[in-house]
């Protein structure tokens, strides 16, 4: 099922994970976002961004159903507002959590998106809960993410830096410079998610840029917000999947734990323009 909303200058079409005119099954979230100034969607035709596709706690997760199980269990989309729908998943089968993420579009060319997960059971391996959520960018002259930190060897600095990761799952994830890195699992598949560039970001959004516009997403939390890249997970060599992470450290059952973020979507003016953008960001009044 879809559902499209629409404010100010934008356009979006959320959907569920079933197959639909157009879209492939599997593929949740924002199924297409358009501008007045960008006709097309920023996402690859027939797949997603803000894409819910892995839930994990470090255990093995061989199969493909399991390691993709949150594109593989029923999800409700639900229309609240002209502007505003809700995506809704029941505790998954394997690590019994349970998602709701809303998203709401703002004037002028601001999604703000709402995410909480539940545990509803003692079920994790690791102690941790890492939730993936995946952009699909439609084949971008620039495939690269943009977000202000250094690298990660370096004590101290901020400067831009550029994640455009040579090959799907090689260096691709990057925390925060007050974050150890690495944490502990036991797959015996590569993953973005626990592969790591030898950056680190200083402040919790990035950004992007594809023809005349930019794309980009910014964050409440720094310490548990990870940002990841692959040039090419968006499919057909030219689609990169611009990523991120939210993990969840000792979860407690049954609590309810909560990210806010905001995406813009706007004609391109300046890398300073997307820092005042998110200097100028009130998660609170999101």
């Amino acid at each position: 099922m879809q559902v499209t909303i629409a404010a100010g200058d934008l356009t979006a079409v959320i959907g569920d994970n079933e197959a639909g005119e157009g879209q492939r099954a599997g593929y949740n979230g924002v199924q297409s976002l358009t501008s007045v100034h960008c006709p097309e969607s920023l996402f690859v035709p027939g797949i997603a961004g803000i894409n819910l596709e892995h839930l994990l706690d470090g255990r093995d997760m061989a199969d493909p159903e399991l390691f993709f199980e949150p594109r593989r269990v029923p999800m409700e989309v639900e229309q609240v507002a002209e502007q505003a729908a809700i995506l809704h998943q029941a505790p998954t089968p394997t690590l019994q959590v349970q998602s709701m993420t809303t998203f709401t579009l703002r004037l002028p060319h601001y999604l703000d998106l709402d995410l909480r997960l539940v545990l509803r059971a003692p079920s994790l391996t690791y102690d941790y809960l890492l939730a993936f959520w995946a952009s699909y960018i439609d084949a971008p002259e620039d495939r690269a993410m943009y977000f202000l930190g250094r690298p990660r060897a370096e004590p101290v600095g901020e400067g831009w830096q550029r994640l455009c990761a040579a090959e799907h799952n090689d260096r691709s994830t990057v925390c925060h410079a007050g974050v150890r890195a690495g944490l502990p699992h036991a797959l015996s598949r590569p993953a973005l998610a626990y592969s790591y560039a030898p950056m680190a970001f200083t402040r919790p959004f990035f950004y992007g840029r594809r023809r005349n516009m930019v794309f980009a997403l910014m964050f409440d939390q720094s310490d548990d917000v990870r940002l990841t890249h692959s040039p090419t997970g968006g499919g057909g060599g030219v689609n990169p999947a611009w990523d991120f992470q939210w993990v969840l450290r000792r979860p407690v059952v049954d609590q309810e734990y909560h990210l806010r973020a905001r995406a813009l979507y706007k004609p391109w003016l300046s890398a300073d323009d997307v820092l005042r953008e998110y200097e100028s960001w009130d998660p609170l009044l999101s």
